[in-house]
């Protein structure tokens, strides 16, 4: 992975409730096709990093993000980010509607055409196995099979960045290794640059190009797998891993 272009870029994110600091990032980047894993415990600031990183939140205390280098909100527009970007939640947040029609929801509100929605949808659908599913209520699938429809939804829409908040929490084993062999097969292929945040070590091993581990809102090291494994910054990161191990 070598001469990747920044795509993604936050300089001194901070919210802060009271004297409370929830987010300090001095500075992170993202670079176009990385897998960039944010790793730490329940509570870390991984999922409040990656709806700050995505323009859910409001506007941080300080700071600014920059996409491909050009500044949210000032060069480059919210609206024209968030038709390049989405994220896809812990909990799938599915309309009570078919599994078809959640997937194609989101192309209907891109203004696609009606002809090509249809093939975008079942070509998704596929990626994920799951197009036998297609009348079925969304309300009645299982946690695996809506986590499915979630990614399929999100992926139809083409994005360049895609943003996931645990995606593998509350699966049983059997599930979880299913999407994960998934996940594992389609987002190489995508040429998605993907930001993942998990609070198990082990989620991100084959996949990630890069791990940000954080504890109170900080990042406490940013580098590949291998050598965080190898060489943890300091004694949280090294226990954070051996209780994953356990």
């Amino acid at each position: 992975m070598n001469n990747f272009t920044s795509i993604l870029e936050g300089r001194n994110l901070k919210i802060q409730i009271g004297n409370t600091v929830i987010l300090d990032v001095p500075e992170i980047r993202i670079q176009a096709g990385e897998f960039l894993s944010v790793i730490g415990h329940n509570g870390a600031g991984k999922t409040t990093l990656l709806k700050m990183l995505c323009c859910l939140m409001k506007k941080p205390k300080e700071g600014e993000i920059l996409f491909k280098d050009r500044t949210i909100g000032s060069e480059c527009s919210l609206m024209e980010y968030r038709r390049k970007v989405t994220m896809v939640f812990q909990e799938p947040l599915l309309f009570d509607t078919t599994v078809y029609n959640n997937v194609a929801s989101g192309l209907k509100f891109h203004g696609i055409e009606h002809s090509d929605i249809n093939a975008i949808v079942m070509e998704n659908l596929e990626r994920f196995g799951i197009s036998h599913l297609k009348g079925r209520s969304a309300w009645t699938l299982s946690s695996g099979e809506a986590r499915k429809t979630s990614l399929a939804r999100a992926l139809a829409l083409k994005p360049e960045i895609l943003f996931l908040d645990e995606p593998f929490a509350s699966l049983d084993p059997l599930a979880k290794d299913i999407l994960y062999s998934d996940l594992e097969r389609v987002l190489p292929k995508s040429g998605l640059t993907v930001v993942f945040a998990t609070h198990d070590y082990g989620d991100v091993l084959r996949l990630s190009h890069r791990v940000a581990v954080m504890e109170n809102g900080k990042i406490i090291q940013i580098e590949d797998p291998d050598t965080v494994l190898k060489h943890p910054a300091n004694s949280f990161v090294s226990s954070f891993y051996r209780l994953n191990r356990t």
